[in-house]
């Protein structure tokens, strides 16, 4: 029986840091506009409260069995008298009170677990909405509930009708015990509070540190500038495919193509709005000059040139390389893989110095000393 609870787990493991950059970036992007700074806490507090729902999800429909077997079920397929969970408990438990060597083992029994399981994994969920989410006991108790409803929905209708009938029993008596379990976590939630710190202390922290522009919040900058134009890129690959250009499709991978997009949307964009990006404007970051003022032209063709003009082109370049290495011969070969080797030198320099610069706490990278530009934060500047 434990495996039934443990496998879902262990998937859940497995499957949780590829989800979990894609369900926070959102979050993260919320937190950034609002308060300029993402807490480790913070981040602690939000990365487990998405692995808990996922382990509660794959809980609901893990194992998951063939169709074949499930087409050939014969069990019941709802359980809707409430208090039918006490009536076999009462009837089928070797607990007494007053005998303490029937304690361990009517723990092992399945008319003790089940509730007991039902019970003790919602009570997280009353924890955290408590805790963090500020939530009151109504709400607690709808929430409870309402996730509960979905589990059991999603149990009755075969997995949203992928199966020919449940191969889990929809029991009333689950809901009852799940939102119990979250009501029991809303009370034992000060027992977290005391132990870390509250969310109107984490909400202050954030707000006292939103001006330092990190380097977290640069990457999350980065990651939407370049999600954004992977888009574009893919969405134009497809255009072509179904226009039948295949020929024109490869211009959406090449090398000018990349060029073009630095000139267009990072320093075109970063001069036209006056020191933004899409992803800097989400985050409230924006590039500035010495004097604190919107780049120049130049200032924006310096700064994003170095960074992806000449560091970001030795990938593509390496890229083009790659071919006519394995086909070359004598003298050829030999500047293709110094080259080459020379290439991926300057590479790891580029990256080096990103690297020494984050340990050092430096605030500005080469680039920006190069360029004369600089990053801030537009946290307290502009209405939230």
């Amino acid at each position: 029986m434990f495996t039934a609870y443990t496998e879902p787990i262990k998937i859940a493991i497995i499957v949780f840091p590829f989800l979990a950059l894609l369900i926070s970036l959102p979050f993260f992007i919320l937190q950034y506009r609002k308060y300029g700074r993402f807490l480790f806490i913070r981040a602690v507090v939000l990365y487990s409260f998405v692995f808990y729902l996922l382990c509660s999800y794959f809980l609901a429909i893990l194992p998951l069995p063939s169709r074949e077997a499930v087409a050939q079920l014969t069990t019941p397929k709802y359980e809707l008298m409430l208090g039918k969970s006490l009536q076999d408990f009462l009837a089928q438990t070797v607990w007494r009170p007053t005998d303490i060597h029937t304690y361990l083992p009517a723990l092992k029994q399945s008319v003790t677990l089940e509730p007991l399981f039902n019970l003790l994994f919602f009570f997280p969920l009353g924890v955290y909405l408590r805790y963090y989410f500020r939530f009151s006991l109504k709400k607690v108790v709808l929430i409870s509930f309402l996730w509960s409803l979905f589990f059991e929905t999603t149990q009755l209708t075969g997995l949203y009708f992928i199966y020919p009938r449940p191969y889990r029993l929809f029991d009333v008596n689950d809901l009852l015990h799940n939102t119990l379990g979250g009501v029991i976590g809303y009370f034992s939630a000060p027992l977290v509070m005391i132990l870390f710190p509250t969310r109107k202390e984490m909400d202050q922290k954030s707000k006292e540190l939103g001006n330092i522009v990190t380097y977290p919040r640069r990457f999350i900058a980065f990651l939407i500038d370049w999600g954004i134009i992977y888009i574009v890129r893919t969405v134009l690959a497809v255009f072509l495919h179904v226009l039948h250009l295949t020929a024109n499709e490869s211009w959406t991978t090449s090398y000018w193509t990349y060029l073009i997009t630095i000139i267009i949307y990072f320093i075109g964009c970063t001069y036209v709005t006056k020191g933004y990006t899409i992803g800097k404007k989400l985050v409230k970051i924006r590039v500035v000059d010495t004097t604190g003022e919107a780049p120049s032209f130049k200032d924006c063709l310096v700064r994003y040139g170095l960074l992806y003009g000449i560091y970001g082109s030795l990938a593509q370049v390496l890229v083009l390389l790659n071919p006519y290495i394995p086909t070359s011969e004598g003298m050829a070969l030999v500047i293709l893989l110094m080259l080459t080797l020379f290439l991926f030198l300057l590479q790891a320099l580029f990256i080096g110095s990103i690297a020494w610069a984050i340990f050092k706490k430096e605030r500005r990278l080469f680039y920006e000393k190069k360029s004369q530009t600089s990053e801030i934060s537009m946290t307290n500047s502009e209405t939230k």
